[in-house]
């Protein structure tokens, strides 16, 4: 069963109250910035996820392996009904880490540009740098998350590494063959003009099992016609270089965590 952390109270709110607040709209949120804020992650919780482990601080209550969740709120969509995102932009990363042999840990982001990466060697599956730290190549999908029910839409990162780069190349070329039929015939949509339900899917080989996002394109009749244009927005800001993308959460950038990243194979 889906579920959430965050219950919206806005159900159990006096409609006056409501009417009185809307009429206040954003007031005392004027100096909050894109720099004074964390764009969420949207992400796969796997079976020894911190956040399934009820120590750690990030615990989800009522998750279950497989779930989608929010790295900044903790609402969660179960695996099977997935979540359904509008696209608004996508950029590659180049993250160095620490092999878990050595302990593991974030090591910093390396520019598209940088010649390291035409120096990497492949040990297995492991793409090594001439530092002998693990080369990761990140796949950061901004997406527009909408609730169909109520319109109510977040932004996030869907970033796929590792085994879910598969998932991220197939995703691309699904977003390139998109037509849709407009006065003048056929002609390929903006990607924030189109709409899909991300889901999860279990994967195994002979070093074990994991979830893996699963991508379905939908009638993009489902989505409120709002949501779009926020998703449009998102994507202008991003085009504008507003909104900046970053390598990991918090957790992970500042202080070299990486449970994220020690539970997804290969």
């Amino acid at each position: 069963m889906a579920g959430t952390q965050l219950k919206e109270k806005k159900e159990t709110l006096p409609v006056n109250f409501m009417s009185e607040l809307s009429e206040f709209a954003g007031e005392g949120l004027e100096s909050i910035g894109a720099d004074d804020m964390q764009i969420p992650f949207l992400r796969i919780m796997q079976t020894t996820s911190p956040q399934l482990n009820k120590q750690e601080s990030v615990y989800i209550k009522g998750a279950s392996g497989g779930d989608l969740f929010n790295t900044v709120t903790g609402q969660f969509w179960d695996s099977d009904e997935g979540v359904y995102v509008i696209p608004c932009g996508y950029t590659l990363k180049y993250l160095e880490f620490q092999l878990r042999t050595e302990g593991g840990g974030f090591m910093g982001e390396i520019k598209a540009t940088d010649p390291v990466l035409t120096q990497t060697t492949r040990d297995g599956a492991t793409e090594l740098l001439p530092s002998g730290n693990e080369l990761i190549r990140s796949a950061q999908h901004l997406v527009m998350i909408v609730d169909v029910n109520t319109g109510a839409t977040q932004s996030a990162i869907c970033d796929m590494k590792k085994t879910q780069l598969k998932v991220s190349k197939k995703w691309n070329t699904m977003m390139k063959m998109v037509q849709y039929s407009g006065p003048n015939g056929l002609f390929n949509p903006p990607m924030w003009g189109t709409a899909w339900k991300l889901t999860s899917t279990q994967e195994s080989n002979d070093r074990g099992s994991w979830f893996n996002f699963a991508v379905e394109k939908v009638d993009p009749t489902l989505i409120p016609q709002e949501a779009f244009l926020s998703a449009k927005a998102f994507y202008q800001s991003f085009k504008a270089g507003e909104i900046k993308t970053q390598a990991g959460t918090n957790d992970e950038v500042n202080n070299g965590s990486s449970k994220e990243e020690n539970e997804l194979p290969f």
